[in-house]
């Protein structure tokens, strides 16, 4: 059984790749889906931008921090970006409240 949960978004988030800040996402979405007994989240956003070009890659693993809400999604993985406008999609293993 699929069955879409929860879903947020925040306007501005940081970017934090092994617990440093390379950068910010703009326009965060993120969805909680219930499939084959376990959750699963995947999400998109507007843009990526990076203090270093090389990071704001397809494949990086990274936390992104939703400021306005106190949550951190842990290990996202980035999957795709689209070049001109750096949109793209993430998958990501859970979501933390932040402390």
């Amino acid at each position: 059984m699929i069955k879409m949960e929860k879903n947020c978004g925040s306007l501005k988030c940081d970017v934090l790749h092994d617990g440093t800040k390379i950068g910010h996402m703009d326009g965060v979405n993120i969805i909680q889906w219930f499939v084959k007994n376990r959750y699963r989240y995947t999400g998109t956003f507007s843009r990526f931008i990076t203090e270093n070009p090389s990071d704001s890659q397809s494949g990086i693993d990274v936390d992104i921090v939703l400021l306005d809400k106190n949550l951190v999604i842990r290990n996202a993985r980035v999957e795709w970006i689209k070049s001109p406008c750096k949109n793209g999609t993430f998958h990501a293993d859970k979501i933390e409240s932040k402390v």
